[in-house]
């Protein structure tokens, strides 16, 4: 924050060269009015920052703060940062047992509203009539989902989920108030990534360690330059 405010908020982006850094007041405006959304009434939304002992002039300040912060950074560090595609050949070659695209599961997804209609549903569907068929006498949804065993659907579902065998169909799952019935419709097992389809998240890993890196270098370079009281 004390680099960011020095020379009035402007920073050397090459010798001779100064940009300034200042957030702009209209992104200010639109982050308090995304964080109002959260509220009844604007009443609420003061009476919460009261309870915090704040008002919103201080809550702005905070998140002028950041962006002059964030602002900072993104051009002392982050657009400084080059991943050269070698770099990502490297990485892919280097790790790529690991690249490794999970064991993907195909569903259909009936969704009823009533749990002894889905009781029934489930059963009639498991006996070898046809959804089709089933469609005609029952108030029904159907959707297609592709998933993975990475924490994408709750525990209990995923625990039905992945003990189907392909065409297998589940008993009904209360989540919220509706039922669901899963149908398993396919399984595609793990498979090796190739290059390009590993490469944007051997971009996005290299560039956050290499971020995290030279922002770290960065920060210990300004405690060196700084005179640092501890009380």
């Amino acid at each position: 924050m004390q680099e960011a405010k020095k020379n009035d908020s402007k920073i050397e982006v090459r010798p001779g060269v100064s940009i300034d850094i200042k957030p702009d007041e209209n992104r200010i405006k639109a982050k308090i009015n995304e964080i109002k959304k959260y509220y009844p009434s604007d009443s609420e939304f003061q009476k919460d920052l009261a309870r915090q002992g704040q008002v919103q002039a201080d809550l702005e300040k905070r998140i002028r703060e950041q962006f002059l912060m964030y602002n900072i950074i993104e051009h002392k560090i982050r657009d400084k940062i080059v991943i050269s595609p070698d770099e990502v050949t490297k990485f892919y070659e280097q790790n790529i047992k690991k690249l490794i695209s999970p064991e993907v599961r195909e569903l259909e997804v009936i969704t009823l509203e009533n749990e002894d209609l889905a009781r029934t549903f489930s059963y009639n569907l498991r006996t070898g009539q046809k959804l089709e068929d089933l469609a005609t006498r029952y108030p029904i949804s159907v959707n297609k989902i592709r998933v993975t065993k990475e924490g994408e659907l709750a525990k209990n579902v995923e625990e039905v989920v992945f003990n189907l065998g392909i065409g297998e169909i589940s008993a009904p799952i209360k989540i919220d108030d509706k039922y669901y019935v899963f149908k398993l419709e396919n399984i595609s097992p793990p498979r090796q990534l190739t290059l390009s389809e590993a490469q944007d998240k051997i971009y996005a890993f290299l560039f956050e360690e290499k971020l995290q890196q030279n922002l770290s270098k960065w920060v210990d370079e300004l405690k060196a330059q700084s005179y640092i009281k501890i009380f």
